[in-house]
């Protein structure tokens, strides 16, 4: 059985309210006068027109605006439909252990990650509203500017130098100019959002002053909140045969000759700013990143890893095809375990932080059946935790600035237009909304979980004030299995819990990001062009006047149900329900060790527990 998902009521037109406002103070006017010799006052201005909350004007971005204002709005109910409903028998058991705490769990350990080219794009700024409440909605991330525009078309200069001319590029390619004031304009966005930075210098076409100089201009744009400068990007790929795309270097090019570029870029960048951290290898291969671990003369260094799961594009090992079923497939996940596990291993050898700088569940180019889909989204919120369980203190997915339509379909972001014409208006696919509901939960440290079965996984968070929160991903069928019922084993007791769910009917599911990008003439973000329907079924009713093409991220469209045919967190998209507006558990008995609740396959669920405080003694109550 499917829960019903959390909807808005319908409520009473804005303009139809300041008509009656009107018509009153009119009335009051008329007999005002006729007992008056003065002259008649000019008419009373027309209100500002308001937006479904009060105080807030039409079309208002969604960073604007409290959270938990939209979520009061939103009147969501005070117990999660469907998490206390019989399920038949069908059972599983999460277990938290106590003990000593695990790794931290900190704000900013998950962003995104964008090409290097991307600071050129203008759209990149502190005005850009859709933007700041994506970075809003991470909960001070970390961008990271890098990707395989890094060495192949990006180019730094200080003195609006003219670009090269003898790069190799690809048909279609070209060079990208970035300069100091990009930076300040990209770094504006970043104080607004609260982010912190990681930018990258071209290592392909090897200049260590440029990348000195990158560096001394980065640091007076961002200050302290660049945390680190990447020497190239997945060296270990910049030789991959001849008359392959990506092939920059020569057969020659080994790790030796990488280890002593990468120390000399350390040295150039470190006389501009002694304590900026370098970042290297940024790879995919055990033998590159400990090579750069080695290199002589880095410190302060993040060991930086990539990994894509499922990114065999061709026939050669079918395991690690992008297809739904090996996204769902345990192997998968143990072979995610077994790159952490020696990423890890080798960044604690070598006292190093471990970041992941880029990921996503494929790098394969062009859509297939995982893109933009709930089994993608389910995958990201499962990610997040699993890599900081094994000590990534960051971990940014990798997103593109293109439009949704014809850009990279992997992307958490998309804009509005075409490739041709890009627009400005910006929302998240389904793993941004995951993302958001990760980034959502509070800092604190990580606590030992264990689950009964495979195709569920758990990973929970001591906050140190009372609340615990767990995170459940459920990798049954959506469209087959059945909810079941999942007991928590504690070793507290508790008052009560409450829920937040990303979900949707099937794996291939997708968030309607097409929709919130539509002006809406006359009727502004309408529930019919949106999908949106109450409980009952009934289309919720549309504010009467048109939408900001330039805003998809509005409060109006926050307010709109998604569709029952796609991925949602609790029915809706952005913003996050804030942990304390968020419905509670259906029947939790206050004081228990034990807490029951119903999940949907599919699907991964945020709990919060409230713990309950011991009484005070009689001696320490006087």
């Amino acid at each position: 059985m499917v829960a019903a998902p959390l909807s808005t009521p319908a409520r009473p037109s804005v303009s139809s309210r300041r008509r009656r406002s009107v018509a009153i103070l009119g009335t009051a006017l008329l007999l005002l006068t006729a007992c008056s010799d003065q002259p008649e006052p000019d008419p009373t201005p027309e209100p500002t027109p308001t937006g479904p909350i009060a105080g807030v004007e039409r079309n208002a971005p969604l960073h604007s605006v409290d959270p938990a204002e939209v979520a009061q709005a939103r009147d969501l109910p005070e117990t999660y439909p469907g998490s206390s409903q019989d399920t038949g028998g069908q059972e599983a058991t999460v277990t938290l252990r106590g003990g000593e705490r695990g790794e931290d769990y900190r704000h900013g350990s998950v962003g995104l990650s964008l090409e290097a080219t991307d600071l050129a794009d203008q759209r990149l700024n502190r005005d850009n509203p859709d933007l700041v409440s994506i970075l809003d909605s991470l909960n001070e991330p970390t961008v990271r500017f890098g990707g395989n525009s890094t060495d192949r078309r990006f180019y730094f200069t200080a003195s609006d130098e003219p670009v090269p001319t003898d790069w190799p590029l690809n048909e279609g390619e070209e060079i990208t100019k970035v300069t100091p004031d990009d930076l300040k304009r990209v770094a504006e966005l970043a104080e607004r959002t609260d982010s912190s930075v990681i930018l990258s210098a071209n290592l392909a076409r090897y200049d260590p002053k440029r990348a000195g100089e990158l560096a001394h201009h980065a640091k007076e744009a961002f200050g302290e909140r660049l945390v680190g400068l990447m020497v190239g990007n997945e060296p270990n790929g910049f030789y991959q045969g001849a008359g392959n795309d990506l092939t920059i270097k020569g057969p020659d090019w080994d790790q030796a000759t990488y280890a002593k570029q990468l120390t000399a870029y350390a040295k150039a960048i470190h006389d501009k700013v002694p304590t900026l951290r370098i970042v290297a290898p940024a790879a995919y291969s055990a033998d590159w990143w400990n090579a750069a671990a080695d290199a002589p003369n880095t410190d302060p260094m993040a060991m930086a890893v990539h990994q894509y799961p499922l990114s065999e594009c061709g026939t050669q090992w079918e395991h690690q095809q992008p297809t739904v079923a090996n996204a769902v497939d345990p192997a998968t996940r143990n072979n995610i375990d077994r790159l952490m596990d020696e990423a890890a291993r080798d960044a604690a050898d070598h006292d190093l932080p471990l970041w992941i700088t880029e990921t996503s569940l494929s790098a394969c180019s062009g859509s297939n059946e995982i893109t933009e889909t709930q089994v993608a989204a389910v995958h990201q919120a499962e990610y997040s935790m699993r890599v900081q369980e094994h000590g990534a203190e960051r971990v940014a997915a990798h997103s593109s600035l293109a439009p949704c339509r014809g850009g990279a379909p992997m992307s958490v972001l998309c804009s509005s237009g075409t490739l041709a014409n890009p627009g400005e208006a910006f929302s998240v696919r389904a793993n941004g909304l995951a993302l958001a509901l990760i980034a959502s939960i509070p800092e604190g440290n990580m606590v030992e979980t264990s689950t009964s079965t495979e195709n569920l996984t758990s990973y929970a968070v001591e906050h140190g004030n009372g609340t615990v929160s767990v995170v459940l991903t459920d990798y049954r069928n959506p469209a087959r299995a059945k909810d079941r019922t999942t007991n928590l084993r504690l070793p507290f007791r508790v008052d009560y819990a409450t829920q937040s769910q990303l979900r949707g009917p099937s794996w291939t599911a997708e968030y309607p990001v097409a929709s919130l990008f539509e002006d809406h003439e006359g009727g502004g973000p309408s529930a019919t062009a949106t999908g949106g329907a109450s409980a009952s079924g009934a289309a919720s009713s549309a504010p009467e006047y048109p939408a900001d093409p330039n805003v998809a991220l509005s409060v109006e469209r926050a307010l709109q149900t998604a569709p029952r045919n796609a991925v949602s967190v609790d029915g809706y998209g952005l913003p996050m329900t804030p942990v304390g507006e968020r419905p509670r558990v259906g029947g939790v008995k206050a004081g228990s060790r034990n807490v029951s609740v119903t999940l949907p396959a599919g699907s991964t669920t945020v709990l919060t527990l409230k713990k309950t405080q011991p009484s005070p003694s009689p001696q320490e109550s006087r």
